[in-house]
């Protein structure tokens, strides 16, 4: 047998696992429906396709009011399925679900497709929206603005700091968003999940790099997981 007879082959299909499910969630009143993976594909590059607690810690604040979202145009960094930019969507005005991966966006726009069926009855209505953006990609980032040039009045991303590779690019992302005269609130309000002390370090490194501030806001530090995790909200500024 040949070496090349020996070589195993394997289709990037055997990495895609789209079993999804469809999952009920409830923030306060609002109830959202959508499809989501139960567990992580095999492919490191789709975790988009579940929830994430950050996204739950993020949710529970907003649903507690202490977010105020009313009639803002928000953009969502790593929206993954969407839960949070679909719970965004009962309060804003408009909200734009941002992912860099291809199948992580049919997903999302599977769900927010989903939503019309399932939204209360309630007079609110917002614009859902997703559109690719891969972090450091200044030309997605470009059509983005060039297709909403009236701006965003919040940034929001939530448990997308898993990955310390990435942190560069996020916030070279955050500081071209922020700094972008469209963008009126110059705030980045990131829910974060500590999982190792090295990304903590990271973070706040890579942050200031970008001559970004960082401010836990208070009281959202809280138990994740059966204690097993910690996580907390912080407030993004160019300083």
């Amino acid at each position: 047998m040949t070496a090349e007879e020996d070589e195993v082959w394997l289709d990037e299909s055997f990495f895609i696992d789209d079993s999804y499910v469809l999952k009920t969630f409830q923030y306060g009143s609002q109830i959202i429906t959508l499809y989501c993976l139960q567990t992580s594909s095999t492919d490191y590059d789709l975790t988009g396709q579940i929830v994430w607690p950050g996204a739950e810690l993020l949710n529970k604040y907003i649903a507690r009011g202490l977010l105020s979202l009313n009639e803002l145009a928000i953009l969502e960094l790593g929206s993954g399925v969407g839960l949070t930019g679909l719970l965004c969507g009962r309060y804003c005005k408009k909200i734009v679900m941002t992912d860099h991966n291809d199948k992580v966006l049919e997903v999302l726009q599977r769900n927010i497709d989903l939503q019309p069926s399932i939204c209360d009855t309630n007079s609110h209505a917002s614009t859902l929206l997703c559109e690719k953006l891969e972090w450091g990609n200044e030309q997605h980032l470009s059509n983005i603005l060039e297709k909403h040039p009236e701006g965003f009045d919040l940034i929001l991303g939530a448990d997308i700091c898993y990955q310390q590779d990435s942190l560069s690019s996020l916030f070279k992302t955050v500081k071209s968003l922020l700094s972008h005269e469209s963008c009126r609130s110059k705030r980045f309000i990131l829910s974060y999940v500590s999982r190792a002390r090295s990304i903590d370090a990271a973070l706040l490194r890579e942050a200031k790099n970008f001559s970004l501030g960082v401010c836990e806001i208070a009281g959202t530090r809280a138990s994740i997981l059966g204690d097993i995790l910690e996580g907390t909200l912080f407030e993004v500024q160019l300083l």
